[in-house]
């Protein structure tokens, strides 16, 4: 009875399309072919699933890499062939197809030419369709779909201002604190940018012009800053530098300066906001001077709640002492990690090649396995998937960035050299953009301001200029938010504009 029924709906669908002998039957774009695809599935049972390694959220590198991989869930990829593909228009003379091959059964090849990327922002949309030779499984045709982000502005910052303390807080917006304007002065503004309408909200203003604070959020969503300097350039006096704490609640709209200060004055510190609530504070320049005395080699424990801060001194403090490092809070582990730094001002300084790792029980600190091939300061980490750290950007010596991507791996206590931005970026903004895909905007590329765009892509092990920004920028910030990369700031620069790089 059902083998009859079958039969039944088949000469219905072949009766009703006669007029249209040329039509391939397979087309998942007609209605014979997607019935006929679902009839041949109830005949022969599997469906056929395609995916790609692309989320939704990547950038689709496949545009400079040249091909696209696609995993079959059948042993079925010699039977496609590049007449099963279309692209989309308007893009067919941009990305041509030029072949389709297997890799292995279940692991196609998708080649392209690419002769143009220039400002795709209507979705690129892959048509596979069923190849002739298909017979035995369901297969209703695929559609792969890619948006390209693109740079626009969107909103403003309340004011002209570069070397801003940033931060995303747990509603998507991002707090901004201190800078410099164009005028060289450092400013005492405290603002919340919304992602969503592009407005900037003033809250009350610190009680110091600052740049150059310390920043960390806790998981309540309240924020402290800490630290900085009061002007630009290297402290005179030490009173330059700042040793005030700040609490801020971003959903009051309060910004309140604690009742006491840090043991001691530090600007290129770092902070970090431990589980309990309190605040231990790392290293960072504590007074006049270019050599090895002015630099902290200690950690600072801070208590919110007791209003103390008490330095740890003993086991906890580096062999050197460390400015312009960074860290990562590793919660699940109790401790902090720490990458990079210098441990003074003027040109013998030592860049650290380090990592280093404290625990928050005992504040003991340890040397970690792994030596990085490149020292630096002011370096960017971002932890990946496979739980390799990569290091990205920073300088190797006063005014000089450099170009290495290095990875660091724990579980192997190994590094890994994975190649270099196209241009020596100081001052880049550094921004993961996905899982697996970091991009740097802007910087000074050795004496000029650059409006490149690239892209790391660490399943690709490889670096990509993919776009310019809509304005060169530097001592600049970028931040993931819910419309793309926001984009804002230079302390040379009178324009207020945000750039979003997104896909919207």
């Amino acid at each position: 009875m059902r083998f009859g029924f079958k039969i039944f709906l088949l000469l219905i669908l072949v009766q009703c399309r006669v007029d249209a002998p040329k039509d391939n039957i397979f087309d998942p774009k007609s209605l014979l072919g997607g019935s006929a695809s679902v009839l041949f599935g109830i005949l022969d049972g599997t469906d056929i699933k395609i995916t790609t390694r692309y989320l939704e959220s990547d950038y689709p590198t496949f545009v400079k890499t040249e091909y696209l991989d696609l995993d079959l869930s059948e042993p079925i990829s010699d039977l496609f062939s590049k007449s099963d593909f279309q692209i989309s228009n308007p893009y067919q003379n941009d990305l041509i197809l030029r072949d389709v091959y297997p890799l292995t059964n279940k692991r196609l090849r998708v080649l392209f030419s690419v002769s143009s990327r220039s400002e795709w922002r209507d979705p690129l949309v892959i048509t596979i369709t069923r190849p002739k030779d298909l017979k035995e499984f369901e297969f209703l045709g695929k559609q792969l779909t890619f948006r390209f982000p693109y740079p626009k502005y969107y909103g403003s910052i309340s004011e002209a201002k570069g070397y801003i303390t940033t931060t995303k807080l747990l509603d998507g917006k991002v707090l901004l604190v201190g800078g410099v304007n164009p005028s060289g002065n450092t400013v005492p503004t405290v603002e919340i940018w919304n992602p969503d309408t592009g407005v900037s909200e003033l809250l009350p203003q610190l009680n110091q012009n600052l740049m150059g604070l310390s920043v960390c959020r806790f998981n309540s969503g309240k924020v402290v800053v800490s630290g900085g300097k009061l002007k630009v350039g290297k402290p005179t006096i030490d009173s330059d530098i700042s040793d005030r704490i700040y609490l801020i609640d971003p959903i009051q709209k309060t910004v309140d300066e604690l009742p006491f200060v840090m043991q001691k004055r530090r600007h290129g510190h770092v902070m970090v906001c431990l589980s309990n609530g309190d605040l231990l504070v790392s290293g960072g320049q504590f007074k006049v001077g270019d050599d090895l005395s002015a630099i902290a080699n200690d950690h600072e424990y801070i208590s919110l709640s007791q209003y103390t801060s008490t330095i740890i001194g003993g086991a906890s403090d580096f062999s050197i002492g460390i400015h312009f490092h960074s860290a990562e809070y590793d919660e699940i582990n109790s401790r902090v990690l720490y990458f990079g730094g210098r441990d003074r001002q003027d040109q013998y300084a030592l860049f650290s090649n380090k990592v280093f790792s404290i625990d928050t029980n005992s504040f003991s600190v340890q040397m970690l396995s792994g030596v990085l091939p490149t020292g630096r300061a002011n370096v960017t980490y971002v932890k990946m998937p496979n739980s390799d750290y990569v290091l990205f950007g920073g300088s190797i010596r006063d005014a000089t960035g450099t170009k290495a991507i290095e990875s660091w791996n724990e579980k192997n206590g190994t590094t890994s050299s994975l190649g270099f931005t196209s241009r020596f970026k100081n001052g880049s903004g550094i921004v993961q953009f996905s899982n697996e895909q970091v991009f740097y905007t802007g910087g000074v590329d050795t004496y000029y301001k650059s409006g490149i765009l690239e892209l790391y892509d660490h399943f690709e092990r490889k670096n990509f200029i993919v776009d310019t920004m809509m304005l060169p920028r530097s001592e600049h910030s970028a931040i993931q938010t819910s419309k793309g990369i926001a984009i804002f700031g230079d302390s040379a620069s009178l324009d207020t504009r945000v750039e979003i790089y997104g896909k919207d």
